[in-house]
């Protein structure tokens, strides 16, 4: 896969979750230059400083490998479960009209606790 990495502060690992969405490979009117150049990176910005890190991805297809699972997908980094809640009540609206601006598929959305 090819990755944009952006940190934004020194990487922090401990008591850190890692929020993804990841559009599929058949997603409708996909645009990927804008998902990661402006769309992820106007999130990482919404989540203010409790974003430590986020990074882009393209899927790609390697020989002898089976299809890459999705277009594009984006992960992000965050210390407080409660902050990026309180960040989605703030800015949800916003950042969930802006899909429309690259995409007519709604992207698989995931939670993680990174270990």
């Amino acid at each position: 896969m090819c990755a944009l990495v952006f940190p934004l502060t020194q990487e922090k690992t401990l008591g850190m979750f890692c929020a993804s969405v990841a559009y599929p490979l058949d997603a409708e009117g996909f645009d990927f230059d804008y998902f990661a150049h402006r769309h992820a990176p106007l999130f990482a910005e919404l989540l203010g400083d409790n974003c430590v890190r986020f990074e882009v991805h393209r899927g790609l297809a390697a020989p002898g490998a089976p299809p890459p699972p999705f277009a594009g997908a984006a992960y992000f980094w965050v210390g407080s479960a409660e902050q990026f809640g309180q960040a989605l009540a703030e800015h949800g609206k916003q950042i969930y009209a802006d899909i429309a601006s690259f995409s007519r598929t709604q992207p698989v959305r995931g939670w993680a606790e990174v270990v």
